[in-house]
């Protein structure tokens, strides 16, 4: 993880240096093992080894992943917790339209954050797939829409793709939408 993650710099530094500058530094064994017992779950190697090179970022400048912020640990608690109180009162019973591979429920407690656009959109950790699923992979979850995707098999490939979709130019840095976008949706 770390050679992608140094070419995810190394992107930043040329295209978005501020979006560089908001990365914080390496979550500490602590902040993972608060993480990983305030969740309940064993989280996935490669994206503990990401969290190892930084902690999410500060959240003072544009968002790095497709106009949503990469969580650091406390992020993840606090959006967690979030959809952990919604699920103990307005969600009981609400289900969704789930990729095969992925369970039918609108959120579980599973089903880990680790982005936020600010409005209850998230790309997840799916640590509880169904029998067809993969433990560990990557999948949509936007609050107001029933469909769940999976984008991709694991964290470290869904990382890369991203990578790499920055580096052919598909993925730009937008100053009028102040996030990382998919240059075909200017």
């Amino acid at each position: 993880m770390k050679k992608e993650f140094d070419k995810f710099k190394q992107w930043l530094a040329h295209n978005y240096s501020d979006g560089l500058l908001d990365l914080n530094p390496p979550a500490t064994n602590d902040e993972i093992e608060e993480l990983t017992r305030t969740l309940g779950v064993t989280l996935p190697d490669d994206f503990i080894s990401v969290l190892k090179i930084h902690n999410g970022q500060k959240g003072e400048a544009a968002w790095l992943f497709d106009s949503q912020e990469f969580l650091s640990t406390k992020r993840i608690i606090e959006e967690f917790n979030i959809w952990k109180n919604l699920l103990e009162t307005k969600l009981q019973g609400k289900v969704s339209t789930p990729d095969d591979g992925v369970k039918s429920d609108w959120w579980n407690i599973n089903w880990i954050p680790f982005t936020s656009d600010g409005c209850g959109d998230h790309y997840c950790l799916d640590l509880s797939p169904t029998e067809s699923g993969t433990k560990g992979q990557v999948i949509t979850l936007w609050y107001e829409l029933a469909q769940r995707e999976i984008v991709s098999q694991s964290f470290s490939l869904w990382f890369k793709e991203y990578v790499e979709q920055l580096n052919s130019g598909e993925l730009i840095y937008s100053e009028e939408y102040n996030s990382i976008v998919y240059k075909d949706e200017l």
